[in-house]
Parts: C-alpha cells; sequence; structure tokens
C-alpha cells in the first residue's frame, strides 16, 4: 500500500485524531488524579542517576533498606525521560499517544478480521469510553496497548489467518511487558482462555499455544529480579478482595460513579449485541452447534471477555481490559446482524467499505501524533501537572523556598507520597501508594495514624516523625490541631503542614 492509499482519510484516522486531542483537551491535569506518575519519574529518575536498578526502597525512612520491587523499572525510566524533555505536558503527550494507539490497533484489527467497518467503529469507541474514567499518566496504558498486540496475535493464529510461527512473538512481547508493568499476568489469563476453546473446537492450535504459554512464562524471568517478581505479583493480588479493596482502584465497580455506570453501560451493550446475533441465527435456522455462541466470536474470546469482566466488577480499574474483548463480541455480532439485515447489493457496499477502512488511512493519525509530540516540547497544554486543589502544590513549594530538611519521616496521606518523593527531594516520606511494597500490616498502622485512632501520637513518636503535610479536611489534621504538642506552621486551601 503506497501513500496515497495511507493519505486517504479513513475512520481509523478520525478515532485517533478524536482520541489523540481529547486526552490533550482534558487530562491537563485529570491525568495527574494520583501521585503515581510522579512515583514513576522519582524512580526513573534514580535509575538514571545510579545507573543501576533498585533492589531496596530508595524513598522513605519507614522502608529504607529493606526489599521493593520496581517492577515497571523500563517504563519509569521513559516517563523520566519525557518529563526531562517536556514536562508534565509531555506525560500528556506521551498518554494521548498511547491512548489513541491502543483503540487505532483495536478498530484496525476487528475491520482486517472481518467485522463491518461501522460496528468495528461504534465497539472502539465504546470500548475507549468505558476505559476513559481510568486515564491517567500511568504505565498501565502500556499494558492496555500491548494486551490490544498480544490478543490480535493469538486471534490471527487460532483464526488461520497467519501461520502458527507468529506465535513466536509472544515470548519477546512478554519480555518486555514484565518490565513495563505488573499487568503482564494478563496476557496468562487470556492465553489459558484460547487453549480451553480451541480444546473445545478440536483445533490443531493447541500445542503452538501451549508451547507459545510456556516459552511465555520462561519469558517472565527477563527481569531484574527472576522469579521472585512474578512471585511477588501473585501473592499480592492473591490477597482477600476485603485487603485489596482497601485501595480505591481495585474497588468493586459500583452505580453509584460514572467509571461503574460506563462499565454497566458497556457489558449491557456486548450482552444485547450478541442476544441480537444468536436470536437471529437461531431465526434462520444456521446454528447446529453452539461453537462461539453463534458470533463468530473465537470461544477463547468469549471465555476471555466473561474473565475480564469478572475482573472488573471485582476491581473497576479492569474496565479497560474487558474493553478489548468487548469490542470483539460487538463489532462481531454486529457484524453478522447486519449481514441478515441489508441485501446482497448493500452487503458488498458494507464490505467494500470494511476493505477500504482495513487498507487505506493512517497518515493524518500519524501527523496529529507529530503535532501532539510538537506541541509538548513547546509545553503544550499549559499549566499540565498537578491541581494545586487536589495536591499540596503550594506547601511543597513554600518548604522547598524555606529550604526545611526533615531529620525523620515526613508523614502526609498515602495519596500525596510520590507527589512529595519527586517534588520534596530533602524529605523522605513516612508511606506512599507502593501498598505492595509496605503490606497490610504496615498500612493498617498508617490508617491509625491518618484517621487518628487511640495511640497515634505514640505511634509517629516511635517512628521519629516531626513534620506532618496533610489534606485540610484530613481527621489527623484536626487531631493535631487539638493536641499540643504539634504547631501548625502552615496552611492554605488544600493542605496544612505541622511540625513538632
Amino acid at each position: 500500500m503506497g501513500f496515497r492509499d495511507r493519505g486517504k482519510p479513513s475512520l481509523a484516522d478520525l478515532l485517533g485524531v478524536f482520541l489523540a486531542v481529547a486526552v490533550v483537551w482534558i487530562g491537563g491535569r485529570r491525568l495527574f488524579g494520583d501521585s503515581d506518575p510522579a512515583m514513576h519519574v522519582a524512580t526513573g529518575d534514580w535509575i538514571l542517576a545510579h545507573g543501576r536498578i533498585p533492589y531496596t526502597d530508595p524513598f522513605s525512612l519507614t522502608w529504607a533498606g529493606k526489599e521493593w520491587f520496581a517492577h515497571e523499572w523500563l517504563a519509569d525510566v521513559l516517563w523520566a525521560l519525557v518529563h526531562r524533555i517536556a514536562g508534565w505536558a509531555g506525560l500528556v503527550a506521551l498518554a494521548a499517544m498511547l491512548v489513541a494507539l491502543t483503540y487505532v490497533v483495536l478498530y484496525r484489527f476487528l475491520v482486517r478480521a472481518g467485522a463491518h467497518a461501522l460496528p468495528a467503529f461504534v465497539a472502539t469507541v465504546a470500548a475507549a469510553a468505558t476505559a476513559a474514567s481510568h486515564w491517567l499518566a500511568r504505565p498501565h496504558l502500556l499494558t492496555v496497548l500491548l494486551l490490544v498486540v498480544w490478543t490480535t496475535t493469538i486471534e490471527a493464529v487460532v483464526d488461520g489467518r497467519r501461520a502458527k510461527r507468529l506465535l513466536l512473538f509472544l515470548p519477546i512481547l512478554m519480555a518486555l511487558w514484565v518490565n513495563l508493568h505488573g499487568g503482564f499476568l494478563i496476557g496468562f489469563v487470556v492465553l489459558g482462555c484460547y487453549l480451553v476453546g480451541d480444546l473445545f473446537r478440536a483445533r490443531a492450535s493447541v500445542g503452538p499455544l501451549l508451547a507459545a504459554a510456556a516459552a511465555s512464562a520462561i519469558a517472565t524471568l527477563a527481569n531484574p529480579y527472576g522469579y521472585r517478581l512474578p512471585l511477588h505479583l501473585l501473592t499480592y493480588f492473591a490477597r482477600p478482595r476485603a485487603q485489596l479493596a482497601s485501595n480505591a482502584e481495585f474497588a468493586p465497580a459500583t452505580l453509584a460513579d460514572r467509571a461503574g455506570l460506563a462499565l454497566a453501560g458497556f457489558l449491557a451493550l456486548c450482552l444485547l449485541a450478541v442476544a441480537c446475533a444468536w436470536w437471529i441465527r437461531r431465526r434462520r435456522g444456521a446454528l447446529s452447534t453452539a461453537e462461539d455462541a453463534a458470533t463468530g466470536v473465537h470461544s477463547g474470546a468469549l471465555l476471555s471477555f466473561l474473565a475480564t469482566a469478572l475482573m472488573a466488577l471485582l476491581s473497576i480499574r479492569h474496565a479497560e481490559l474487558v474493553g478489548v474483548f468487548g469490542a470483539i463480541l460487538i463489532a462481531r455480532s454486529l457484524s453478522r446482524v447486519i449481514d441478515v439485515f441489508v441485501s446482497e447489493e448493500d452487503r458488498r457496499e458494507w464490505r467494500h467499505l470494511s476493505h477500504r477502512e482495513a487498507r487505506h488511512g493512517g497518515a493524518i493519525f500519524a501527523g496529529a501524533l507529530v503535532v501532539v509530540v510538537a506541541l509538548a516540547v513547546a509545553d503544550v497544554p499549559r499549566g499540565a501537572g498537578y491541581d494545586p486543589s487536589r495536591f499540596p502544590v503550594e506547601a511543597v513549594e513554600a518548604l522547598e523556598r524555606e529550604s526545611v530538611s526533615p531529620r525523620g519521616p515526613v508523614f502526609s496521606a498515602a495519596v500525596w507520597g510520590g507527589y512529595l518523593v519527586l517534588e520534596w527531594p530533602r524529605a523522605r516520606v513516612y508511606v506512599d501508594g507502593r501498598t505492595d511494597m509496605y503490606g497490610d500490616e504496615f498500612m493498617d498502622r498508617y490508617a491509625t495514624i491518618y484517621l487518628a485512632r487511640p495511640g497515634w501520637g505514640r505511634a509517629l513518636e516511635a517512628a521519629g516523625v516531626r513534620w506532618a503535610i496533610l489534606p485540610v479536611d484530613a481527621p489527623l489534621a484536626r487531631a493535631m490541631e487539638e493536641d499540643g504538642t504539634w504547631t501548625l506552621w502552615r496552611a492554605d486551601d488544600t493542605a496544612v503542614v505541622f511540625r513538632r
């Protein structure tokens, strides 16, 4: 395909440009809804400065010298380099590129795999809308992109469109994935689902899938921590649900917030699309077996959808994962519906459009990404970064101006910890968002202090805490104000700073 074909506008261009612009337009501060982006930059800066990967915690005083798995070290380096070149605007641009690229790749896969262009477009937009609540400038965006690549590789083989040797790409991809984000574990869930699906279908790809799974498992050892990293993550995610749910990201989906409503709507659309295809096929007498639920969807994709839907219902952070497989269900099911209702002549027109979409376009989207990068280097969007109304931006600036260098750990809200690590390097924090490192017992002790439960003062004294920076409405802030041993050093609309 030549440049002229690439230059012709397509739905893929429309989708990619819209998503990139949307992320840049609304993401100047929304992408920094927690401290994790700052923590990733700080970790990457540490790696670049020391020329090695940390094996113990270098950032807190409460966990100093104890084991820490910097399991996203490669993404941390990328985040730090982008931040050095273009600041927070650079990370906005990186997030925009990753989001747009993910869903353009998903859309092109759906069309090239046989879905009609319009249902594929609708399905992809629905998947993106479902994931939008979790668009943050963090490495999990890499996992969604890699999951799309992982799934499309498997689909191409099990559908017979590509040779089985393409599965050799999976271990290579896994060796990269394991160093970028802990979400690499979902790759094995998906592989298992396709294996089970092929067992039911008695397909010849069972052996190659098993070999790919074994090779990918070995590839997970290609990280600085060896077998201990996947073991650590498996142990963390195997914890009781009540303990994981204490982290808002791992909380179950609920209709009380926008993310839960979006997920519920998406799942309803998936079920409606599958039900319509099933009903029509039954009416036409075309269903001879239960294979693929009469939708043209591989059993592995259906099982992956069910698995990720359950994960999303248990932890809302997984909504973006179910979007990938829900899009496959919607696109292929609605394509079957179209094939039934339209005439042969119209069906040829639909197929012609899909063929064009599969082959044309991309240049406009690529140009848009170049513009996004150029704007980031020019510090656009202005004001990108942490919102002073939600993070202690002004307080930290004041502490830095006064060259305050606390001797002991600084106590703060865990959600602010990563921000303090990056922006107030003179201090060492009591806690931050690395809950997998600190463990449940430590986080329970942190909660006792933050909620000003009986014994909070003794716990802070035992830890050697002399400074605290807290949200104005924190229970501990009210308790410190009433306690005679703490002095208010500074206050603004967002944060209060106490010293002892």
